[in-house]
């Protein structure tokens, strides 16, 4: 358990093979509605149990309120974006870079992971969260893909049916709707609305302009997988949209899909907990790490 304050503390998983505290560190933050399962499974399926088996030493945390981590999301918690980019994402930098003998971190995100992330290293800067090279999947800030499905998922049953359920619960109630995994806090629900349907990319708190700060600096290396059959929470415009958005950088972009070679059309989330990702897309990333 990591503490944030006195009243929030992350739970965080350790995974690793052979000796402990040798392997390369690999920090993951799951997104929206998810804890760090997104990631990971007890029968050793997922993206970090892959990593670990091959000598990475992998972190994965459930984000404030989510999966084991305390206190879980209910009625009164009020936090947002702003406490998890300036409180919790520095706070599990600072854990794994102690727990890994200060060795510089690759960081992996999956959907709203992505552009938290940023948020914190446009902040913050990556040599003092320890950051070397960054890898997305589905991660994407902005959405402007069009078509039925976005309309249906997005605008309706998220956006619109989302803030009426937090309207009566006082938070998302993330299971109950089939949007995923977990619930969402009042304002990181709202928070996440305005980040995706806004041109300016600001902090809603003190108004810290993510945008302008990314567009001045040069961004970390960079890998992003995309889903060509996700049409609503991380398509590959959107995807695209966010890898350009942080400016000038040395980004990859793999769309995944039968059309491309790989072994499903994967969804969403299938693209991380999908048993043949093993197969397919997980070694191009350990090719990538390993440059």
């Amino acid at each position: 358990m990591v503490p944030v304050t006195g009243k929030v503390q992350l739970h965080l998983r350790r995974l690793w093979t052979g000796d402990k505290g040798v392997g390369q560190p690999v920090l993951m933050f799951h997104g929206a509605a998810e804890d760090g399962h997104i990631f990971y499974s007890h029968s050793g399926l997922g993206l970090a149990c892959f990593l670990a088996r091959n000598g990475c030493e992998v972190f994965v945390p459930d984000m404030r309120g989510k999966g084991k981590s305390w206190p879980a999301i209910n009625q009164n918690s009020d936090f947002g974006f702003h406490e998890i980019v300036t409180e919790d994402i520095p706070a599990l930098a600072a854990t794994v870079k102690r727990l890994g003998g200060g060795r510089e971190q690759t960081w992996i995100t999956h959907s709203l992971g992505g552009p938290l992330v940023a948020a914190a290293l446009a902040r913050l800067g990556p040599e003092p969260l320890g950051v070397r090279q960054l890898a997305h999947f589905a991660a994407r800030r902005q959405i402007r893909t069009a078509g039925l499905r976005r309309r249906l998922m997005v605008d309706l049953l998220w956006n619109r049916i989302g803030r009426l359920a937090v309207s009566f619960e006082g938070y998302l109630p993330a299971t109950a709707l089939g949007l995923g995994t977990a619930r969402e806090s009042r304002r990181c629900f709202l928070d996440g609305i305005s980040w995706s349907t806004r041109e300016h990319w600001l902090d809603a708190e003190d108004g810290f302009d993510y945008g302008a700060t990314l567009a001045r600096g040069r961004w970390l290396r960079s890998l992003y997988f995309a889903s060509a059959t996700d049409r609503a929470f991380g398509s590959p415009d959107d995807v695209r949209d966010f890898m350009h958005e942080l400016g000038h950088h040395d980004g990859r972009m793999l769309v995944l899909g039968r059309e491309a070679g790989n072994l499903r059309d994967y969804s969403h989330t299938g693209m991380l907990t999908h048993p043949e990702a093993e197969q397919d897309h997980f070694p191009q990333l350990l090719d990538w790490m390993r440059e």
